[in-house]
């Protein structure tokens, strides 16, 4: 009986453990509009300069979404200093227009990793800067937009 009894403690403590170091930072667009000026901001903790991380974007859209891919220009900064700037292409949809992302009804889940197995040369807190780099100065149909460090 006590075998049992540790080990679903163990367990349980095990699925939080997990489940908080995979949380997702999530910013809520008002109206469903990414205005171009408006940048989206997460700031995040590196504990560890040996191991690698991954960074990835999640975005909720909308079938009003017009486009069939996304362009972020991201920055990374440490200690007020730009420690990347990068520009993605993401597509959204496949070439015959249907959605890539998962979901029923109208929204649509997208994962899009930005970095896999990144090593960071200092520990601290760090901002991440996302904006997006479309040509219309609207972005319509664009829910949310999450990050999340793993």
């Amino acid at each position: 009986m006590r075998t049992i009894t540790y080990t679903i403690i163990i367990l349980f403590l095990m699925l939080v453990y997990s489940c908080r170091q995979q949380s997702i930072d999530i910013h809520t667009f008002p109206n469903n509009v990414w205005n171009k000026d408006d940048a989206v901001a997460f700031t995040f903790n590196i504990n560890d300069t040996i191991g690698t991380y991954d960074l990835s974007f999640f975005l909720r859209n909308n079938l009003n979404y017009q486009y069939r891919n996304l362009f972020l220009l991201v920055k990374v900064i440490y200690d007020d200093q730009i420690v990347t700037t990068d520009t993605i292409e993401y597509s959204i949809t496949n070439k015959y227009g249907q959605w890539l992302g998962r979901g029923l009804g109208n929204m649509k889940d997208n994962y899009l990793m930005f970095n896999k197995s990144r090593n960071f040369k200092n520990s601290g807190d760090y901002k991440i800067i996302i904006r997006h780099g479309m040509r219309n100065h609207q972005l319509i149909g664009v829910n949310k937009l999450g990050f999340k460090v793993k």
